[in-house]
């Protein structure tokens, strides 16, 4: 487990960070509450490293900001891009549920139980089998402590779980769009069990139209 000490330096270092990258920006603090709907005093609380944020809330204000999400890895690592909006609720939430998924994935290829998972966070499984479901926000301090964990890099966590294009930092314009699909559909995608089923479907869909229908003539073979 990540020493008291420890995390809280960790949480300093991200708050100088965000409070930086804001600045850089030409955005006061109330003006970023406006924009995302956080807190003004939220929003202070993080950049002083009094209260814990999550990958989601990060990402929003990373894409704000106009940095990438490893700027807060590496103060060195500046981008640029371009202004856009974002549904900032509807992107938080299909986050979170998204990480969890890429946290249960992991752990099961890992071999853990939430048990285990819990002990070494030293925290009730309960708190464990909530990050999974998307029904709670993940610190990023403690989903630093997950990765090293279950030995897997951070960057594994900014993938959206379904891309297939290597270690790509999450598309918010493809976000924007999973945000508004009908209800049933993002419940299936974002479903653990279906998360095979989406990635394959993404690769079939890069396919040429031949090859498609080889595939599927092949398949006719087979079940015939």
């Amino acid at each position: 487990m990540l020493k008291e000490e420890e995390a809280a330096l960790r949480k300093k270092m991200v708050g100088v960070l965000m409070r930086n990258a804001r600045l850089r920006s030409s955005l006061s603090i109330k003006e970023v509450a406006g924009i995302t709907g956080f807190s003004t005093g939220a929003i202070s609380d993080h950049e002083y490293g009094r209260r814990d944020i999550s990958l989601p809330q990060l990402e929003v204000l990373a894409h704000l900001y106009r940095v990438p999400i490893a700027y807060f890895g590496d103060e060195n690592a500046l981008d640029e891009n371009g202004e856009r909006t974002l549904p900032v609720d509807e992107v938080v939430g299909l986050r979170r549920r998204i990480l969890g998924t890429l946290l249960r994935q992991a752990r099961m290829e890992a071999g853990h139980s939430q048990s285990e998972l819990a002990r070494h966070l030293d925290c009730p499984p309960a708190r464990i089998f909530n990050y999974e479901f998307g029904r709670a926000d993940i610190p990023l301090i403690e989903l630093e402590q997950l990765a090293r964990i279950l030995e897997v890099p951070m960057s594994y966590f900014f993938d959206k779980g379904i891309k297939s294009n290597g270690d790509q930092v999450p598309d918010y314009d493809e976000l924007s769009r999973l945000a508004e699909l009908p209800e049933d559909v993002r419940r299936f995608m974002l479903h653990p069990g279906n998360l095979l089923y989406v990635r394959i479907a993404m690769q079939l869909n890069t396919l040429s139209a031949n090859t498609l229908r080889r595939l599927g003539e092949g398949l006719l073979d087979i079940t015939d």
